[in-house]
């Protein structure tokens, strides 16, 4: 089994506010399928610059969930791993907010789209079989090619030019927009996506 580090929500929790790290349950049945070790990753700069440097992961996966903008800890942490991630040629997989967060890395930006809410959506997929996939969409940002990062080549869009997947034109770095952990089974595509970066 592999080592990989897994990003983590960072949320404000209960009556009290607590901040807590978190990660959706369905992950662990996605790992289990992947044939990984998880290394959870805490929002936290000292932790996860030690984390770094002690532990060698055979990739990295960003979580989904939150505001890829917010300039909090999750998102200095991500930054942490991501460069990581660039710079020791370690494979990186971004998931929804994951994503963002790549594209936004290498000079990208997100911006607000409508109709990606709780919505399944036909995707036009554009390597290998070129074929067309359902997948579930639960983001209010999107990337469009106009403001996709530098060096990252569009896999994937949907009919209203959201880019749903990515991939950066040297490194082994994928972002996709949508929950692959969110289906009952993981589908032959996206095994392929994993499998060739992991």
């Amino acid at each position: 089994m592999k080592k990989v580090f897994i990003s983590q929500r960072l949320d404000n929790v209960g009556k009290f506010n607590e901040k807590r790290n978190n990660l959706d349950i369905r992950f662990l049945k996605l790992f289990e399928k992947l044939n990984i070790i998880p290394i959870l990753i805490p929002n936290d700069i000292y932790l996860t610059k030690k984390i770094i440097k002690d532990i060698k992961p055979k990739g990295i996966i960003l979580t989904s969930g939150g505001d890829a903008l917010k300039k909090d800890v999750r998102y200095y942490s991500e930054l942490l791993l991501i460069n990581f991630a660039y710079k020791k040629n370690i494979p990186l997989i971004g998931i929804c907010r994951g994503a963002q967060a790549i594209n936004l890395y290498f000079s990208g930006k997100i911006k607000k789209i409508s109709n990606h809410v709780r919505k399944n959506h036909k995707l036009n997929i554009h390597f290998g079989n070129k074929q067309k996939v359902i997948t579930n969409s639960y983001h209010d940002y999107g990337i469009k090619k106009e403001i996709l990062g530098k060096n990252l080549k569009v896999l994937g869009e949907t009919n209203d030019g959201s880019i749903e997947l990515f991939r950066h034109k040297s490194k082994k770095i994928v972002g996709m927009m949508w929950h692959p952990e969110r289906f009952k089974k993981l589908r032959s595509f996206e095994l392929k996506i994993f499998k060739n970066l992991l």
